[in-house]
């Protein structure tokens, strides 16, 4: 029981500047995707804010919404790209072999250093490949895990990537964590009303 409260207390901190009312549902890439947050979770407007094409998912009690803690605690990234840069997640199986090479651990190294990145699994299917390890490089945030679960996928012909870390007090097993990010690709859709690129 002291391990969630601690990771509850480190999220805390972590959003503790946020000065604009959380959201559960945002935009990126121009209106272009929509994202839907999963239960429990917020979009952290403060960073939102700074760009259209990137948002970050905090648990929503974290954020200044008055909200039961989820039963998975964890800090998600989900960054869109460029209009036709979804082309390379349609070929899965290539986009996967890509990643456990040298060029592709350095894609996934926060620091750019392939040494860092140790491949846990990986997952290929429906124009979206998964992808489980760990860097031992300094993590994108203070206080997380170096172990991540991360998602490249095709929404609307844009690459899409999502990144699941817990807390370096009270890390996430590769179920939660793997659970986690499937939760966050299945708020994940194509805006059919969103003006043309």
């Amino acid at each position: 029981m002291i391990r969630p409260k601690l990771a509850f207390l480190a999220l805390s901190v972590m959003s503790a500047c946020l000065l604009i009312a959380p959201e559960r549902t945002t935009t990126l890439a121009g209106g272009a995707v929509q994202l839907q947050a999963p239960a429990g979770y917020c979009v952290d407007t403060m960073t939102r804010r700074l760009s259209e094409d990137f948002a970050v998912l905090a648990p929503c009690a974290t954020l200044g919404v008055e909200a039961p803690v989820p039963d998975v605690v964890g800090l998600i990234t989900v960054l869109a790209g460029a209009a036709g840069s979804g082309t390379i997640a349609t070929d899965e199986i290539a986009l996967r072999d890509f990643l456990i090479t040298s060029e592709g651990r350095a894609l996934l190294s926060q620091t750019g250093t392939a040494g860092d990145i140790r491949i846990l699994s990986t997952q290929a299917f429906d124009d979206q490949v998964m992808v489980h390890f760990t860097d031992q490089g300094t993590p994108p945030l203070d206080g997380l895990q170096n172990e991540e679960w991360r998602a490249f996928r095709n929404i609307g012909g844009r690459l899409v990537t999502v990144g699941v870390r817990g807390l370096a007090v009270a890390p996430l097993q590769d179920g939660p964590g793997a659970g986690l990010l499937k939760l966050v690709l299945a708020g994940l859709s194509a805006n059919e009303t969103a003006p043309p690129s």
